[in-house]
């Protein structure tokens, strides 16, 4: 085969498999970049979100903390339908939502709500990403990792002369390889 038909072959596989890995890539890339950071602190939690707010409820009229005073509290914060369950202790009752909870002080009455939201897509991207789906979700993303190596290795051969692999690409390739080695080097 002579090397103008196998340079064009070439270019047409890494094209239509880099069009083909397109999705997965930008699935893994961002969802890579919200675990880093979650991973350092940024985020509680890479697929939730927190909020908090604060309130001031009435203190239990008989000094008890039972269901219907979990339920005035309930009512005030508009939560009675995401009711999980309750724990007192000294001085504080921590009622249990769906989604949250809501902590209160009760020697004063300040209560502190936190509420869970979903980073919808983000969540969904981290699934992928883990690989909790397995099964076929494996075989799929494995398809993408050969699909990755086809792309790294024919990306190599896509351009000639002074820009090419003989050339600043030789250079740049290197410098792909020795970072990543860096790295494992310094932290390892």
């Amino acid at each position: 085969m002579q090397a103008k038909t196998l340079r064009r072959w070439n270019n047409v596989l890494h094209r239509d498999i880099g069009y083909l890995c397109v999705g997965m890539t930008l699935i893994y890339a961002i969802s890579g970049i919200v675990l880093n950071h979650f991973k350092s602190g940024d985020f509680q939690h890479p697929d939730y979100g927190k909020s908090y707010t604060e309130l001031k409820v009435p203190l239990p009229k008989d000094g008890q903390v039972n269901q219907a005073y979990i339920n005035s509290v309930l009512d005030q914060v508009h939560e009675k339908d995401n009711f999980k369950s309750f724990i007192t202790g000294e001085g504080y009752v921590q009622i249990f939502l769906t989604k949250g909870f809501v902590y209160v002080d009760l020697t004063n009455g300040e209560a502190e709500m936190e509420r869970k939201t979903t980073r919808y897509g983000i969540k969904e991207m981290n699934l992928l990403h883990y690989n909790n789906l397995k099964k076929w979700y494996t075989w799929f993303s494995d398809l993408y990792a050969v699909g990755l190596i086809v792309l790294a290795i024919t990306g190599l051969f896509v351009l000639r002369g002074k820009n090419g692999i003989l050339g600043r690409g030789a250079w740049l390739t290197a410098i792909g390889i020795i970072l990543p080695a860096v790295f494992l080097l310094l932290y390892s």
